[in-house]
This record gives C-alpha cells, structure tokens and sequence, in this order.
C-alpha cells in the first residue's frame, strides 16, 4: 500500500506569485529563440541591471538620455517605488547560465494626463518583434488598470518604434521642446 503525502492546509495568502511566475512563451520570427515575458518583480534587479549596462555602452549618443529616462522609471518607480501602479514587462531569453533579459517596457504610475511609457529592446534581438510582444503584454496590463492614455517618447530616426507604434495605433506627435523627439500617444478608453 503506498501512502500520499499531503500538505497541511494553510491560510497564508500567496502575495504577488502569480503576477512574478506567470509567463508566456514566444518564439522569435527569425531565429526561431524562445522567450517568456513576465511582469518584473523586485527580484530582477541583477538582471535589469546587466540589461542597462548593456543598453548603456552601446547606444548612440542621441539614445543616451532615453536610456536614461527608462531606467530612472524602471529602477526608481517599478522596482524601487511603493507604487503598485507602475509596471513593467520583461523579455527573457534562457540561457546555460540563467535567464538574461533582451527587452523591457516599463509603465509610470498614472496620473490624471494617463501613463508615461519607454521601451527598449537588446540590440542583438531586435528585428524579432520582441518590441510588440512587450507593447501587447503592457497595453493588457494599461487597460486592466484602467488608464486612460499611454504617451512617450522616441527620437524621430527610429524607424522602427514608428512602424511598431503606427501599427498598434498611436499618433505620432511633434515635440516643441526638441525637434528631434517624437511623442507617441493612445488613448486606451
């Protein structure tokens, strides 16, 4: 006779395992690589780091202040902040030696103006659509929250972010500030 061992009934309620644990398998149109893409959780610091190093040391100088702004958003207000309503999307490759992230979209808290939004994507994965996937798992997650209108901002020669954002219907907006920025906006509601 084989005897089963159960586990003893607990009342503990499982905070925010579902949310971190839950991925979505993808495979990229080229290469044919498989990716999950996950919410972040605080547990991704090391990684998210690696991936803004990265981001980093190889983007052009017109890039490094988007980087910027993305990473203050992703380490400030998702990771860091006690803002629940801030949120970000991670593209992780498996690898031999764990998990390395190839894409972030990351999400501002909203506000009465909507949910300021940056993404960015590993340059050796680009051209894979990861940038979409990252796009579609935050515009679920912009709507689920109930917020009103997604902006952000991109340079004007990224081409693209400009067939990524006209395809999943933003406007594409001058900025008056610096005529080389675009702002990218949807209204979700």
């Amino acid at each position: 006779m084989q005897r089963s061992a159960v586990a003893p009934f607990t009342t503990r309620p499982q905070l925010f395992a579902s949310a971190w644990l839950a991925r979505r398998w993808y495979y990229t149109p080229r290469s044919h690589r498989a990716y999950s893409v996950r919410q972040i959780s605080p547990g991704d610091r090391r990684l998210l780091a690696e991936f803004a190093l990265d981001l980093t040391h190889h983007a052009a100088e017109r890039e490094r202040d988007s980087v910027r702004q993305l990473c203050d958003l992703l380490f400030d207000q998702v990771i860091g902040g006690g803002t629940r309503e801030a949120a970000g999307f991670a593209a992780l490759e498996n690898t031999l030696g764990g998990d390395r992230v190839i894409g972030v979209c990351v999400c501002s808290a909203p506000d009465a103006d909507g949910a300021d939004f940056r993404v960015a994507v590993a340059r050796t994965h680009r051209e894979e659509q990861i940038g979409k996937t990252l796009m579609a798992a935050l515009l679920r997650h912009a709507r689920r929250i109930g917020v009103a209108r997604l902006s952000g901002e991109m340079h004007w020669s990224n081409r693209p972010m400009q067939v990524l954002a006209l395809s999943m219907g933003f406007a594409i907006e001058a900025v008056p500030r610096d005529r080389n920025l675009r702002r990218l906006v949807l209204a979700l509601r």
